[in-house]
């Protein structure tokens, strides 16, 4: 099924709303709750669609008929050791059903096109460690780590 890529406009706001989900279905760490981190991703994509960022696009991928199957949202970041701008892959979700069709190739696609033509150096995200799901995709789309971030949590209890 060939799919297209489009931008987004507040009819598609209750579609990206319900791909909130896809951002904590992966086996998280013990100090994070799906809760947290579902009720975060929807406070953030709200926000980002009523009020964009400078320099920001939000795509989606639709199926023939117009329905839509997944989602990019792509910023502008200020790259902290050099100053320079970059893009910034913020969210990307693909609705299960079209899980294995291409549509994430496509929006990773759409996500470079769009980097370049910005004339970004790099194009920059981050990633849950356990989320190997998608480190392997964007592993296979050339993406490298750079920066790891370590938590300890910490139990007050005693203090």
């Amino acid at each position: 099924m060939p799919f297209r890529i489009c931008r987004y406009t507040s009819a598609d706001q209750e579609f990206v709303l319900s791909l909130a989900e896809r951002f904590s279905d992966f086996e998280l760490p013990a100090w994070r709750s799906t809760t947290e981190l579902d009720t975060a991703n929807q406070v953030a994509l709200k926000k980002a669609l009523e009020a964009p960022e400078p320099e920001s696009v939000l795509l989606l991928a639709e199926n023939e008929a117009g329905r839509p199957a997944g989602f990019i949202y792509l910023h502008a970041q200020t790259d902290f050791f050099n100053g320079q701008q970059v893009g910034y892959l913020s969210d990307l979700a693909v609705d299960k059903a079209y899980e294995g069709q291409g549509v994430g190739r496509l929006l990773m696609e759409a996500a470079e096109a769009w980097a370049r033509e910005q004339g970004y150096p790099h194009l920059a995200l981050n990633v849950f460690a356990s989320n190997v799901r998608a480190r392997q995709m964007y592993e296979k789309f050339g993406f490298q780590q750079e920066v790891v971030k370590y938590v300890k949590p910490l139990d007050n209890t005693s203090v």
